[in-house]
């Protein structure tokens, strides 16, 4: 199970990546995926349950917009959360 933090640019979604670039813990930067997209180019950062809340509070530390947050299952299928 993978959470799916959208944001609406590449960009955010690298700094995101590297602020946490020190850590062994997985953080991938990717097209947002079609299934969750709400249209237009955005991009999201997949992270594991335990980093979720730590990825959240950095964007809201450096002011960086949060455009949805996804819960991915075992099954593959996504879920809007909202905290």
């Amino acid at each position: 199970m993978y959470y799916f933090i959208v944001f609406g640019s590449v960009t955010v979604a690298s700094r995101i990546k590297k602020y946490f670039s020190h850590d062994a813990d997985y953080l991938g930067v990717m097209h947002t995926p079609g299934e969750i997209s709400n249209g237009g180019c955005s991009y999201c950062v997949k992270v594991k349950p335990s980093k979720l809340s730590q990825v959240l509070e950095a964007s809201r530390k450096f002011g960086y917009k949060i455009r949805g947050i996804y819960k991915q299952t075992d099954d593959g299928k996504f879920f809007e959360v909202s905290l």
